[in-house]
């Protein structure tokens, strides 16, 4: 008897000890809020919408101290509309699914479902409404969030993340196939290799990222898009600026101008054309004002013709919860009339980050 309970009390100091070297998060973030959108010659869109300012989630993320200064990580993370609980991505966990290494001194390898390093680095930084808020994102003009990438997103992917010094962190990446599973021969899969360079130090970042995407049907060839930028933080003002050029665009149809303005509410206005490459630029404010914060920026893509501003405002109610509120103006090519069309869109919502 006083050996049973002996064995007992030193099986749960050890998992107590394991217990202690891991850890399981769950996150997530929720948002919804009144959406106007309107296209010209189509009649207007309004109603509550989710993920107006950022996409609506939640997520699972994990790590366990293995020793030697090594961590086994992952992460799973779901994507959800706020207002009617549908899935997005169309898969349980379309946003995320990774397990990987890290150490504080090799960096990080990740292998899985993940987003490309222009997705995932550079839209942050060369605009100052990033990934979020509707159609003033810089994923509008910019082309990191291409159907051929996969809207941003890598399937079957090894990344490697090097440790930050002073300042500087690099990554590169191989996806096997972009969106979907593999299929035999090499061929039959749209590859990619995918550079990044960041710097982050004090008031001052900067981003390089380089996607070379290889489709399985040759197309117009293999698909390129550069990313650069930066933003410095001057305290009363941070100022941002990017640029970016895609080559051998597979299908320009599904390029920025239609795929930004059907996602958010317009009826599709922006038809398909024949160009094969594209180049973008933005600039853009960001200021703290009251106890939030203001945004402008303006963006224009050359071949695909788009081109707006957009004004926006968050006002923290607490750490975890904000206020916002944006307005976008743009002008998109309805190329079967070789006309360009004036959209809108105003947004007012609530976040909250748990």
């Amino acid at each position: 008897m006083k050996k049973t309970l002996l064995a007992a009390a030193l099986l749960a100091g050890f998992a107590g000890a394991a217990q202690a070297q891991s850890n399981v998060t769950l996150y997530g973030l929720v948002d919804a809020g009144f959406n106007y959108a309107k296209l010209e010659g189509n009649k207007s869109r309004l109603g509550i919408d989710s993920g107006l300012m950022g996409q609506s989630r939640w997520g699972i993320r994990g790590s366990e101290d293995i020793g030697s200064g090594l961590k086994a990580i992952f992460t799973l993370e779901n994507g959800f509309n706020v207002d009617d609980g549908t899935q997005l991505q169309g898969r349980l966990f379309g946003r995320y699914a990774f397990v990987g290494m890290e150490s504080a001194s090799a960096g990080r390898v990740t292998l899985g479902r993940t987003t490309n390093l222009g997705f995932m680095w550079a839209a942050g930084i060369v605009n100052p409404f990033g990934l979020s808020f509707g159609t003033s994102t810089v994923g509008s003009t910019f082309g990191y969030n291409d159907s051929e990438l996969g809207q941003g997103r890598a399937d079957n992917t090894i990344y490697y993340y090097s440790p930050v010094i002073s300042g500087f962190q690099g990554a590169i990446g191989y996806s096997f196939n972009v969106n979907g599973q593999e299929t035999a021969g090499s061929k039959n899969n749209n590859r990619l290799i995918d550079l990044g360079l960041k710097y982050d130090n004090g008031p001052l970042k900067a981003v390089l990222t380089y996607q070379y995407l290889k489709p399985a049907t040759g197309g117009n060839g293999n698909f390129k898009n550069l990313t650069v930028g930066a933003n410095y933080d001057f305290g009363v003002v941070a100022v941002y600026a990017g640029y970016a050029n895609a080559k051998n665009i597979q299908n320009p149809g599904s390029w920025n101008s239609s795929a930004a303005y059907t996602g958010t509410g317009y009826v599709s206005g922006a038809t398909s054309a024949n160009f094969t490459k594209d180049n973008a630029w933005t600039l853009g404010l960001s200021a703290p004002l009251g106890p939030g914060k203001a945004y402008a920026a303006y963006q224009k893509a050359t071949q695909s013709k788009v081109k707006g501003f957009a004004l926006g405002y968050t006002y923290d109610l607490s750490k975890r919860t904000n206020l916002y509120a944006y307005f976008a103006q743009n002008e998109v090519r309805q190329w079967t009339t070789n006309k360009d069309l004036d959209a809108r869109q105003f947004a007012l919502g609530l976040q909250h980050r748990f």
